[in-house]
This record gives structure tokens, C-alpha cells and sequence, in this order.
């Protein structure tokens, strides 16, 4: 037998493809190869290198699927030509973070600013300019809860080397603007 008759036989030669181990259910890793209008082509990412199917049908709706993608696939069938049916079906069912969310009927709580640090900020501003009306409390408790603490601070920080602290200016100032004078 020459060479040429040898690589024909061996071309031609039924192969006997060990069977595959994989079973209805389990979970694979497998490489997408190819995008078709009615699914996606896959070979499973172990020694085997299984060619399969994940038919369109398999595929949840909004899963984007790129060719040379890794996912992770479920078995629905092992053909006797060593196929694969696959399904992604499963990634549908995983807990997405958005989704959960949505789903909460609940408002989210109001976000609160911590009480003592609110209260550290509020005697600051009174070793700086004395008294703290009640008025001017609630307002830094708004602002606080509004911007948070850091950067409230940071705020008040840029604005007190530039602040009048003069008290008669910011009375005559309220005068102005409630034209109480006569």
C-alpha cells in the first residue's frame, strides 16, 4: 500500500468519536463561533471541543451574544452524532441586580445625614459666629442630608475666608431687602 492509498484510507476511515460525558442539565463553558439568524454555533471549551447548537428559542430575549464569546451553557440533548443542543435559557432565571430593584415596590429610605456630625458642624459655626438660630440649624440639616457632609464641608471651607462676618452688615442687608424703616 503506498502512501497516497494510505492517507485516502485514513481521510476516509469511519472515526470513532469517544462519547461525550455530558448529560441533560449540566452546565458547560462554551465558545460562540458563529452567529446565524436562527441561533448561535458553539464548541464547549474542554478536551472534547463539542460542536454545538443554541437555537434561537434558547437564546432569553435581550442577551446579546458576540461571536468568540465564553458563556456558560446548559445540555438539553446529546445526539448520537456526538451534537449538542444547548440552552442559555438559564442566564433568564439568574438574579439580575436591575431587575431586582425594579421589582422593589418600596421607596429606597430618605438618605440621613449622621446626627453628630451634623451637630459637630452646627457648634463649628458657633464658635465661628455665635449664635445658631433654629431656623439656621434646620437649614444645615437639609443642606447636609442634600450634599452629604463631605462635601458640604468642603463648601464651607471654600466660603469662610470669604464671608462678611460682619453682623451689622447682613442686619442692614435684611432691613434692605424686608424695608422695615419707614
Amino acid at each position: 500500500m503506498g502512501i497516497d492509498e494510505n492517507i485516502m484510507n485514513h481521510l476516509y476511515q469511519e472515526r470513532k468519536t469517544p462519547d461525550l460525558p455530558y448529560q441533560p442539565g449540566d452546565k458547560i463553558s462554551v465558545r460562540i463561533t458563529k452567529l446565524v439568524d436562527y441561533g448561535a454555533f458553539v464548541v464547549t471549551k474542554d478536551q472534547y471541543l463539542a460542536s454545538g447548537l443554541i437555537h434561537i428559542s434558547q437564546i432569553p430575549e435581550g442577551l446579546e451574544l458576540q461571536t468568540m464569546q465564553i458563556i456558560e451553557a446548559e445540555v438539553r440533548q446529546v445526539k448520537d452524532d456526538n451534537k449538542l443542543e444547548l440552552s442559555l435559557l438559564h442566564h433568564d432565571k439568574k438574579e439580575n441586580p436591575f431587575k431586582v430593584l425594579a421589582n422593589i415596590k418600596e421607596p429606597l429610605p430618605e438618605k440621613q445625614a449622621p446626627a453628630d456630625e451634623v451637630q459637630e458642624i452646627i457648634q463649628y459655626l458657633s464658635r465661628e459666629f455665635g449664635l445658631v438660630s433654629e431656623e439656621s440649624k434646620q437649614k444645615v440639616k437639609e443642606m447636609v442630608r442634600e450634599m452629604g457632609v463631605f462635601q458640604f464641608t468642603m463648601a464651607m471651607t471654600k466660603t469662610l475666608p470669604t464671608f462678611k462676618r460682619d453682623l451689622v452688615y447682613h442686619f442692614l442687608k435684611e432691613m434692605e431687602q424686608g424695608r422695615e424703616y419707614p
